[in-house]
Formats: C-alpha cells, structure tokens, sequence
C-alpha cells in the first residue's frame, strides 16, 4: 500500500474517532447516570481495595474525575470516553503492526464504533472499558514480543496488563490460555516454555490484583464465591438461555456484523493452520474468548450479552484485514461483494447507532416502558427532589425525630444515593446480597421512620416487604417522556422501621 493512500486513511482514523468522541461528549452529561453506573458512583464514595460484584478499578477511575469535576453524570462517564479513544489508539496501532494499512485500522475503528456493543455502551462508564484497554494493549505487546521477537523484558509489561486489567473485571484472566494456545500452536513460539521470563508475568500479575484478593480475604472470599459459584446455582443449558444468548448477540452486536465476525474467525483459523502468524494471533485471541462466553452464556441465567465482547475486539481486525486483502486479490465478484457486505454491516448499524441516541432523547422505538433501558436514564432527579420534600415535612418537621431514606433493591438505592448524596441516610434492606451489605449494619434505622420509594420494575409495596407499625401512600411521580407514562414512582411513609418482613 502506498505511503499517501496510508496517510489518507491515517486522517480518516484520526476524523473518525474524533468526530465520535465530540459526538459523546456533547451528549454524556444530557441524561442521569444509568443503573449500574450510579451503583459504581457509590462504591466511589466508599473507597476500598475491592469490590462484591466486581473489582475496584470502575470505582477509582469515577472517584478520581468526580474528586476534580463534581458529582455530575458527565464527570462520571468521562473516563469512558477518554478509554475509548484510547481503545481506537490500539486498534489502529495493532492494525499497522500487523497489516501495515490504515484501510484495516480504519475499517476496524468504524466498525467498533457503530456496533451496539461497543457504541452504544460508550454512553456509560463500566468496569468493561478499562479492562478493554488492558486486553487490547496486551495483545499489542504481545504480537511485538513473539511475532517482532521483542525484549524479553516485555514478559513484565504483560503481566501488568493482566494485573491492572483484572482490577477492572476477571474476564481478563482469559489472557492467560490465550497466550498458552498461541505460544504452542506456532513452533517458534515454544521455546518460552523453557525460559524463565515468561513465569514472572504470573507474579507481576498477581502483584497488580493485591487488593482485590487482600478485600476477598477480610471478607471471606465473597466475589470469588459471588462469581464462580453463588450466581450460577442450578445454571444447565436451556432453550431460554440459548434463546436468551442468540437475540442478545444478535442486538448487541447487530445481524450482520456478527455474520461477519463469526466469518472472520473461521476464515483466520483457515489462515492461521496455513502458517500466517498474524492470523494465528488475532484467532487466538479471540476464539477462545467467545467460544468461552458463548458456551457461559447459554448454561447460566445469569449472563449478560456483553461478556463476549473482548473476543469481538481482535475479530474486528481480522475482518477488516480479510476484506481488505478479498478486495486487492482483483477478482472482481469477491471484491464487490465484500464491498457490499461491509458497508450494509456499517450501514446498518448506524442506523441502529442514530436510532438509538435519537429514542434517548426523543423516545421513538416501541418499547414497553418496563424493558426500556433507557428510561433508567429519567425521573430521579424529580424523584429523589420530592423524596426529600417528604422526609422534612413528613418525618422531620412532625416528629422532631431523624428517619432514613429506604428501597429494596441496589438500583434503587443507588439512584438515591446518587440524587441526594449525603444529605440523608439511604438504607437498602432486601434478602439478596450486594455491596451495600458491607457498608454497615441496617439494624441501626430500627425504630425510625422512613421514606420508601417502589417503581414500576420493583413494585411490591413496603408492608409486603418491611415490618412497620402503618404504611401509607405519599406520593405517586409519573414521568413523561414524549407524552407518553414511561416511569413511575411511588413514595410512601413507613413509621417505626422494624426489619425486613421476608426474614420473619
């Protein structure tokens, strides 16, 4: 490829990621924080080595924007973005080191961010973004290790990479067999079974994830418990959850570029067993990653239908390098149609892309409000407003007493936490674990009165769930978006707080 085609596309990358990320900064800090995202938000308020549900590196990253900018959802999320551009940096570079043509690094950099799990989830800061970065990266150095016989000093780098991911989610830890099927399915490769390097990445490692496991230790191994035993009681495969599995990847990452993905691991295995070593990096890096996650996905009820996504990363390259090279072997039919394919897959989910951004602020798609995600994004501002409006009128001012702020379920709380910061006492008492176990024993509220707050997805009134001496209705809050009922929210006043009814 000529060095001016190279630079053309070279500007295009650079147009492409930064037009996006314009795009997300405009829009990041327009809407509340999402669910999970406010759930994140409050373990920043409590900083630990770790985490219950997952490591602590989200929680850092938050704190340490929020610490210089405020506790804003655009302060929140501006870490996601700056990962992301960062994200787009390795793809381009691991194109380059690989193919050399910036036509594979641009189309990889367009597709990623126009598939929905990738452009979409973008919106939001999750533990998924840093550990990305760490997988991408280490990917990167690994190919300049084996493939460009780097430094043996490199070994360290990627132990670091697999440490400082893991502090962000324990998917990285697939790294490891990655890298021992690569290093046995190439030759040349093997010697490093026989070094002493490569065995320090292990204690580098191990090293960076000191305090997720110094946390799991205090706490009776209970992330660990969490992840790889609790949540998965009863998981079996079933038509629901090979269902579940199928319709998530097919909206998440859209039809036809899981079609091509899918293509493109199969055709670099082709390669890879022909003895292209850039193919045979790329597939190892991704095949076991998402057969892994396909197969975790379709035995528990549990999965999400992100999980596969750091598989989808390094496929996305090798599906832009076999267009580009069906497009340069001159045989005309095979080049029209991979044109076809690729810009109907880009197509396409742009147009999910535009659909998507436009229903969240102008809600377009006819979703029923309860399955909606977006409607996460509304109605607590008023809401935890009026919450407060209610406890001094209705608790403080008539009693002369301090009470508490309540819900049953951590989404709920967290959004509470988030809208009123620490100007009240937020509870969260249910009979499921979450992080908000260990910040305290809920114990301490008995006797007061509190303030509840029910939605349409957790519903189930307070005297069902908590033992009060009465129960009564405040408040109901219907929020509106596009004229239409999206969210509700009931608020109501419990007096003389006794513990949760369903331990009885």
């Amino acid at each position: 490829m000529s060095g001016e085609l190279n630079r053309y596309y070279t500007r295009l990358c650079l147009w492409t990621v930064g037009l996006f990320a314009a795009f997300r900064l405009l829009v990041m800090g327009r809407t509340g924080l999402g669910d999970s995202e406010s759930y994140y938000w409050c373990w920043s308020q409590r900083l630990d080595w770790s985490y219950y549900d997952h490591p602590p590196m989200v929680a850092w990253l938050i704190r340490i924007f929020t610490d210089i900018g405020g506790d804003s959802s655009f302060m929140v999320r501006l870490p996601s973005i700056l990962l992301f551009v960062l994200l787009c940096w390795l793809l381009y570079r691991l194109s380059m080191d690989l193919f050399h043509d910036a036509r594979v690094a641009f189309y990889s950099i367009l597709a990623f961010n126009l598939i929905p799990e990738f452009g979409i989830a973008s919106l939001q800061m999750v533990p998924d973004i840093p550990s990305a970065v760490c997988y991408l990266a280490y990917v990167l150095l690994i190919n300049r290790l084996l493939v460009n016989d780097g430094p043996a000093r490199y070994w360290y780098f990627l132990g670091s990479l697999i440490g400082v991911g893991l502090l962000g989610k324990y998917f990285v830890i697939l790294l490891v067999p990655c890298t021992l099927l690569l290093v046995a399915a190439i030759p040349e490769y093997r010697q490093w079974y026989l070094r002493w390097q490569p065995y320090t990445m292990a204690l580098t490692a191990l090293f960076f994830f000191a305090p997720v496991i110094i946390w799991n230790v205090q706490n009776d191994w209970p992330s660990f418990k969490f992840h790889l035993v609790e949540r998965h009681g009863g998981s079996h495969f079933t038509l629901n959850n090979i269902g579940e599995f199928v319709g998530g990847q097919l909206l998440y990452v859209s039809p036809i570029y899981l079609a091509g993905l899918l293509w493109a691991v199969v055709a670099g295995y082709s390669k890879a067993r022909k003895g292209d070593r850039r193919y045979a990096l790329l597939f190892c890096f991704s095949a076991p990653t998402l057969l892994f996650f396909y197969l975790v996905c379709m035995w528990t009820n549990e999965a999400e239908p992100h999980w596969p996504a750091f598989g989808y990363l390094t496929a996305l390259v090798m599906m832009s390098a076999l267009g580009v090279e069906i497009t340069e072997k001159g045989i005309v039919r095979q080049a029209r149609r991979a044109r076809i394919f690729y810009w109907s897959a880009t197509a396409f989910a742009g147009l999910i892309f535009v659909l998507f951004y436009v229903h969240v602020f102008h809600p377009i798609l006819p979703i029923k409000p309860k399955y909606d995600l977006v409607n996460e994004l509304y109605g607590w501002d008023t809401t935890t407003t009026e919450m407060e409006k209610l406890y001094q009128a209705r608790i403080v001012e008539q009693t002369g007493a301090e009470g508490f702020l309540l819900a049953h379920h951590w989404v709920l709380c967290s959004q509470i936490m988030f809208g009123v910061r620490d100007r009240e006492a937020v509870a969260c008492v249910n009979d499921r674990r979450d992080q908000f176990d260990f910040w305290g024993d809920d114990t301490r509220h008995m006797g007061k009165d509190a303030i509840v707050v029910t939605d349409l997805r957790f519903q189930e009134p307070p005297d069902q769930l908590y033992r009060f001496d009465s129960v009564e209705k405040a408040a109901v809050l219907p929020v509106l978006r596009g004229g239409q009922l999206k969210r509700e929210f009931t608020l109501w006043v419990g007096r003389n707080y006794q513990g949760l009814r369903k331990q009885e």
